[in-house]
């Protein structure tokens, strides 16, 4: 009896959604952004490899995006998860760009990000003479580890590696020769090798400990003189001169993307008013001030980047105690269950057929679910998403654009039987559908799906979820807010 209930509520929210989907404009783009939506790109690119972030996209598509769409009278580009930067970094070259201003709420992805946008700052020779005088750090046995429990795990950091890479940070820092610039490219190296030196592998949604099973290796190599070996010293060496390399590689550009203002702040997509301006005379977002956003959020898979990339915050000092990770994580996309967030009533007052749907959907999957707050995590999103998409319609001047890649999500309920896993029923979230409804929702005019790919949802055999951009123009009358 339950089970056709569950059947039941499953078919009227399937109805629900494809009710949404009706009149809403879909084009077929796979030939153009399916090889651009995900990350496998980046290790191609000069400083975009410099260090290994499966969040972003490729290099190509801002490129792409802007060759559609323009960049309006203003000729600013805003990337509300801007993530490592990859769109200032893409966009360097564009004349038709006169700036790029990224907001990135990860303390660690926000200093990778900063940390490539130096690159013009830096010549490859300096690089080389610091990376081979540094490489030769002293060990400092008495160094003290970050209070993670991930540090006193011996599967994960034996004790030398630990000490060579705490050697190592406290060397880069103490070092006076280094500029600024310099110092936060060499971090950012040291940063690219924790998960090659360690024991564990990310992994889906979390570190996983490897005990035996093989990794695909992350650092970089050089093409020349490379140093021979797999410990701590080598492996910094060699992506540390890897890196000069690129910078021999992009010295004729150099010139160019010095003279450019683009910049890489540390914000809130949901609050682009309140991002870190310091160093700023004026706010770096005011009304109708962007022709175009282009910007890939967290998508709804219950994946805690924060948890993802612990080793990074910790070992680099983002975060030096339970407190500080929590605060980080709080201040998250509410795209996963990890943590219990405030409930923070964006919906409230609000009456549309695609709140409708989400609350829906959020009874469905609290009701029928073991694992709680899955439902309540699906409204958190969708709450968050509708705030971004409504801080983005803020900062575009009339006929801008607001591009966003997102990913289509699967929720199922599975029991263990006869020793394999039996799915009792499935539920597709449209998640593009969602977002383009709840675009005309935050004042866009006219809202369209560019298809890029299919994607195998985690833990189901049959069945695809689409990746796509939704791609949303303010009103080209609408006055300035």
């Amino acid at each position: 009896m339950r089970q056709n209930r569950s059947h039941e509520r499953v078919r009227v929210a399937l109805d629900v959604l494809g009710d949404l989907a009706v009149g809403l404009a879909c084009r077929n783009e796979r030939d153009t952004f399916g090889d651009l939506v995900g990350s496998a790109e980046q290790s191609e690119y000069p400083v975009h490899r410099w260090y290994s972030y499966k969040e972003a996209f490729s290099p190509r598509l801002p490129i792409e995006v802007v060759e559609r769409t323009g960049t309006g009278t203003s000729g600013v580009v805003v990337d509300t998860f801007a993530g490592v930067a990859t769109s200032a970094l893409a966009l360097q070259h564009r004349t038709d760009v006169k700036r790029v201003v990224g907001v990135e709420y990860s303390p660690f992805a926000h200093f990778a990000g900063r940390a490539k946008l130096c690159w013009p700052q830096v010549s490859s020779e300096r690089l080389r003479v610091a990376a081979r005088r540094l490489a030769r750090f002293k060990l400092d046995p008495e160094a003290e580890p970050p209070a993670l429990a991930a540090f006193a795990n011996e599967e994960i950091f034996r004790p030398s590696v630990l000490v060579h890479l705490l050697s190592a940070r406290e060397a880069i820092t103490a070092d006076r020769r280094l500029s600024d610039a310099e110092r936060t490219i060499l971090m950012l190296g040291l940063a690219a090798i924790i998960e090659d030196v360690s024991g564990a592998s990310k992994d889906g949604r979390a570190l996983r400990i490897l005990r035996g099973r093989a990794k695909r290796k992350k650092a970089l190599q050089p093409r020349k003189g490379a140093a021979i070996g797999e410990g701590v010293r080598e492996v910094l060496l060699n992506q540390w001169l890897a890196m000069a390399e690129d910078l021999d590689q992009l010295s004729l550009f150099r010139g160019t993307a010095a003279k450019r203002k683009d910049r890489h702040l540390r914000g809130d997509a949901r609050d682009l008013a309140g991002v870190d301006r310091r160093g700023l005379r004026e706010p770096p977002l005011p009304d109708a001030s962007a022709g175009l956003c282009v910007y890939s959020p967290p998508y709804l898979n219950c994946i805690d980047y924060t948890e993802v990339y612990k080793l990074e915050l910790w070992l680099m000092g983002f975060v030096s105690d339970q407190r500080q990770f929590r605060e980080v994580r709080l201040g998250t996309l509410r795209s996963h269950p990890s943590i219990r967030f405030p409930d923070r009533g964006y919906f409230d007052g609000l009456d549309h057929p695609a709140i409708e749907a989400v609350k829906l959907i959020e009874d469905l999957l609290d009701d029928e679910l073991p694992k709680p707050g899955i439902g309540t995590m699906v409204r958190g999103y969708f709450e968050d998403m509708l705030r971004v998409l409504r801080e983005q319609h803020r900062i575009l001047e009339p006929g801008g654009h607001a591009v966003c890649v997102v990913a289509n999500s699967t929720f199922s309920s599975r029991s263990w039987k006869d020793e394999d896993w039996a799915e009792h029923w499935r539920l597709p979230v449209l998640t593009d559908v969602i977002l383009a409804r709840m675009a005309s929702l935050a004042g866009f005019e006219h809202v369209e799906i560019w298809e890029a790919r299919d994607l195998q949802p985690r833990n189901v055999r049959s069945g695809v979820a689409r990746e796509s951009l939704v791609v949303a123009r303010k009103s080209a009358t609408d006055p300035p807010i």
